[in-house]
């Protein structure tokens, strides 16, 4: 994890909140979908040291410059039923979101 927190306390507003799942890829402009945990709500926070956008959608692949763009740092949180529908596409490799749930 390095010296960064990239774990919101309060980051999901319903139920209990359960551990983040981490999504990543080693290769740029590939689309990634992570563990599947079923849940209500996902809060996805980008980390704070990557250095360029990770593309999110819900249900179909994210595509660069065709979802919601996420810069270090930022979160979107969605109502969503399992945090496998979270597809992610990093413009740069090895870079990392983390994936807040709760059901």
């Amino acid at each position: 994890m390095g010296e960064e927190f990239n774990y919101p306390s309060s980051a999901v507003d319903i139920g209990v909140t359960k551990v983040c799942v981490i999504v990543t890829h080693a290769n740029a402009d590939t689309n990634v979908v992570g563990a599947a945990h079923e849940c209500k709500r996902v809060l996805i926070k980008a980390f704070t040291a990557n250095t360029g956008l990770v593309w999110v959608d819900f249900s179909n692949a994210a595509v660069i410059g065709a979802c919601y763009p996420l810069d270090a740092g930022e979160t979107v949180s969605v109502p969503i039923s399992n945090t496998n529908l979270v597809n992610c596409n990093f413009v740069v490799g090895g870079e990392k979101v983390t994936v807040v749930y709760s059901n």
